[in-house]
């Protein structure tokens, strides 16, 4: 392995957190893995095995680990998949965030939720009973990585 490779070495042991959840009557969870502080991995699965969804999600989970061991960092895929449209959508069985407008956008505010500094909470869940309401809230980071690109 040469110095100059830009990818961080994978971590033996990982301390992560698993998400289930529900979108619009289809099932999912979400895996996330950080080793000292920082996240390192993601695994969204959805779908049954060799679906056309649960290998979309596969891709996804695996662009984004492969961009996060060549140290992006999380907040770069928040504003991207933010507000993407497809199905499924709709009511979701996480309290964090009620309401995704797509499986992208579910992990958009997942990963701001638990994997950034400023985490404002969904636009929704101030819809929920006992949530705190607030009238503003931080503006989404903007993209500030470059990807080290080979020649």
């Amino acid at each position: 392995m040469s110095d100059d490779n830009p990818q961080r070495r994978a971590p033996r042991r990982y301390t992560g957190t698993t998400t289930d959840f529900v979108l619009d009557g289809t099932t999912g969870r979400l895996t996330t893995a950080t080793s000292s502080g920082q996240l390192t991995h993601v695994d969204l699965r959805v779908g049954k095995h060799g679906s056309t969804l649960a290998g979309l999600t596969e891709a996804l989970s695996t662009a984004i680990t492969t961009a996060l061991q060549a140290g992006a960092p999380p907040s770069e895929f928040v504003a991207p998949l933010r507000h993407t449209h497809y199905t499924p959508s709709g009511a979701t069985t996480d309290p964090g965030v009620p309401h995704a407008t797509s499986l992208s956008d579910y992990l958009a505010h997942r990963l701001h939720q638990q994997h950034t500094s400023t985490a404002p909470p969904h636009p929704d869940a101030a819809e929920l009973p006992g949530a705190a309401r607030t009238s503003t809230q931080p503006p989404l980071p903007t993209a500030s990585w470059v990807p080290h690109l080979r020649r």
